[in-house]
């Protein structure tokens, strides 16, 4: 009880913090387990050539010695001169990023809000470059496609210097489009901008999201709590809102790409389905929440439509432990899974719609299989 009420007095440390100096940007980092990575995090800030901007970390109850390393660097960054860091920790465990990141942004003071993975790097002038476009096109939302990463080999024994520096950097940015080759002002024009969102030209990811602070609190866009993808929702509620939307071809962030390491073989495969499940569901009335503050979506149902089937296919595609365990277990075993997620009456019918759904995926993997293998020239054309 005692440690509840610990951490709620510091959750509320951020309230009163008001004598401090109004900072340009505010860097969100929500950390649960962080350690072995959330050093080189916070370094990529101290290196920052700008020095007007505070850190809000927000630990998710980590059960590792992450806020002993976050409280650790208190003294580097009070050293600094220009910065603010603040420590936040929950009183409980939320199981996803959002709620941190939620907090994080009702106690920033920050002009502009900058969102920092725990495990996640800036370059060098990321800060400075984009409040500098922020200002100079006064955007709401300044959204950045290509991002560095580091194959995690590489990472095993690099500094942050090292990483800083770019050894061993690709650059990666979107698949679907040309790269962007100069800072553009996007239209307000909510068709245009949905089609773009449609087509997967816009990222999705939390950290290509540079905002002001106020246009995120008056239009009260929020991280919905959900295992994954809610960062999609929250960018999708920028892409419609703002007045002002810029996107840029700078590169400020650094993406650790770590393959996935839990164990396919031993999860709750039903707990994992029924987790799954639910988030599909919650996504669509998420999105369903952002569509129904514009009428153009009421006069436009095949943009909603649209909308709601580009979240599928990514959830779908994205179950990366469900397409390991398909071929683990028996397709009875699977409609069980399913019907026990609907009501008996429908049951039988949702069971038949999610298994045509899965072939229809699968095919979908098979061909783009054979697709690479014919690029790489190890099967003929037929």
């Amino acid at each position: 009880m005692a440690k509840n009420k610990n951490r709620r007095q510091e959750t509320n440390s951020l309230a009163v913090a008001v004598t401090e100096k109004i900072p340009l940007v505010s860097v969100i980092i929500p950390m649960y387990n962080a350690a072995r990575f959330i050093s080189q995090t916070l370094e990529s800030l101290l290196y920052q050539t700008m020095q007007d901007f505070e850190v809000i970390v927000v630990d998710d109850c980590s059960t590792d010695n992450s806020v002993e390393v976050v409280e650790s660097f208190k003294e580097k960054f009070a050293s600094g001169g220009g910065y603010q860091f603040h420590v936040v920790r929950l009183p409980e465990n939320s199981g996803s990023p959002e709620v941190p990141r939620n907090l994080a942004i009702k106690f920033s003071r920050g002009k502009y809000i900058a969102f920092l993975d725990n495990d996640d790097l800036f370059t060098k002038t990321a800060l400075e470059e984009l409040s500098t476009l922020a200002e100079k096109y006064q955007a709401d939302v300044v959204h950045t496609d290509a991002f560095f990463y580091f194959p995690d080999e590489k990472l095993k024994s690099a500094t942050t210097a090292e990483l800083l520096n770019m050894n061993h950097a690709v650059i990666k940015c979107n698949p679907n489009s040309p790269r962007l080759q100069q800072a553009t002002d996007k239209p307000d024009d909510l068709t245009e901008r949905v089609k773009i969102w449609i087509n997967s030209d816009f990222h999705w990811a939390t950290w290509a999201l540079f905002c002001r602070r106020d246009f995120w609190v008056v239009n009260r866009i929020k991280f919905p709590q959900m295992s994954v993808s809610g960062d999609t929702i929250a960018n999708f509620a920028c892409l419609c809102l703002a007045k002002k939307l810029l996107r840029v071809p700078n590169i400020t962030y650094i993406n650790r790409f770590r393959p996935d390491s839990v164990s396919h073989s031993n999860i709750d495969l039903e707990n994992y389905f029924h987790k799954w499940l639910s988030n599909l569901n919650r996504g669509f009335n998420e999105f369903d929440k952002v569509m129904k503050r514009f009428s153009f979506f009421e006069e436009h149902p095949d943009y909603r439509y649209a909308v709601l089937n580009w979240f599928f296919e990514r959830v779908l595609l994205d179950a990366r432990q469900l397409q390991a365990a398909y071929a683990q277990i028996h397709p009875a075993a699977l409609n069980q899974f399913v019907q026990k997620e609907f009501q008996p009456e429908d049951a039988a019918f949702s069971a038949y719609l999610f298994n045509t759904l899965n072939i229809y995926r699968l095919q979908i993997m098979r061909l783009q299989q054979e697709i690479n293998e014919l690029k790489a020239g190890r099967r003929p054309p037929e």
